[in-house]
């Protein structure tokens, strides 16, 4: 197989550069924040003085924030420097501000931390409603404060049911960062697909002892479909890999871990969580204009390259619905 027609590794600095720009400009902070009712898919929500929706985090408890690190790149949070501001719709009673852990000053509404979501581009998207990215499940929010969600059959939130698996008694978490639910992935040339793995709790860190921070180079014997040798349990399926005789490539149970190029492995409140991510330059390898589904999970020691279904993962099994743009 030649890296360059499925694999290969272009642009990623400006990709990288971009999340970045985006997280910076979607968290930078106001003086005197502008928070208001907008229109959306969904009808009425909150959003920004722009128009670009604000989200709530199932993981946010109370009114401190849970979002940091790869988590605020993700899902950047709005900020103030002043008492934000009420208009259009909002309630000024339900408005007030968090301090973040850099002592920043992140805007609250009824009680829940705000956040935009990176991939809303214009105003009213709401890209980003039924996530379960990162442990617990993002929404807009009405006027009250409440959870705004798509409760059509065929609606959005249809479509993110099947990512709302259960994590049971397993001892790692697994998250589907990137393509979100439902979205059409590659229609800018290329797309990436982010996952993440974490500790449920510190007995379990050692489960992702063998996994490290390494950037995988396309151009490497260690790039190739299989396991991941910095992310070793680490199984990722595509519905929509082809079968190519003489390669790795052996359709949909083909274990795409191998191909991912960058790995990062951090630790919050002492436990272990990592971060892998592929980006695909070359969409159309994978069929275009097609429903895809995306399948991610970890098992113990190192995963096969082939998938059998007689694996016994150690984490949530997490399935993925998008769509890979003609």
């Amino acid at each position: 197989m030649h890296h360059a027609k499925g694999f290969a590794l272009s642009g990623i600095a400006v990709l990288v550069a971009g999340a970045i720009l985006a997280a910076t400009a979607g968290a930078t902070a106001q003086s005197r924040t502008v928070v208001k009712v907008g229109p959306s898919n969904l009808g009425r929500i909150l959003v920004d003085s722009h128009g670009k929706t604000l989200y709530l985090w199932a993981h946010d408890k109370g009114k401190k924030s849970t979002c940091y690190g790869d988590c605020a790149m993700y899902w950047p949070p709005l900020l103030t420097r002043g008492m934000p501001v009420a208009r259009s719709g909002a309630r000024a009673s339900l408005l007030g501000t968090t301090r973040r852990h850099d002592g920043r000053l992140q805007v609250t509404y009824a009680g829940h931390p705000l956040y935009y979501f990176v991939q809303d581009t214009k105003p009213g998207q709401t890209t980003g409603e039924g996530s379960t990215g990162f442990g617990g499940r993002w929404d807009p929010l009405s006027s009250g404060g409440k959870a705004v969600r798509s409760t059509s059959p065929g609606g959005s939130y249809g479509a993110r049911k099947s990512a709302a698996v259960s994590y049971g008694a397993r001892p790692l978490k697994a998250n589907v960062i990137s393509p979100t639910p439902g979205a059409s992935a590659g229609a800018s040339g290329t797309f990436s697909v982010d996952v993440s793995l974490q500790a449920r709790k510190r007995t379990a860190n050692h489960l992702l002892s063998g996994y490290t921070a390494a950037f995988n180079d396309p151009s490497a014997p260690t790039f190739h479909p299989g396991p991941d040798a910095a992310a070793p349990g680490l199984v990722v399926l595509l519905s929509t890999t082809p079968t190519i005789a003489g390669t790795p490539l052996q359709g949909p149970n083909t274990n795409l871990a191998g191909v991912f190029q960058i790995n990062d492995v951090s630790k919050a409140n002492g436990l272990k969580r990592t971060f892998n991510s592929w980006i695909v330059s070359s969409p159309g390898f994978f069929g275009q204009g097609v429903r895809a589904s995306l399948t991610v999970y970890a098992v113990n020691g190192t995963a096969p390259a082939l998938i059998t279904g007689s694996e016994k993962p150690i984490s949530n099994v997490v399935h993925e619905s998008f769509t890979i743009a003609g």
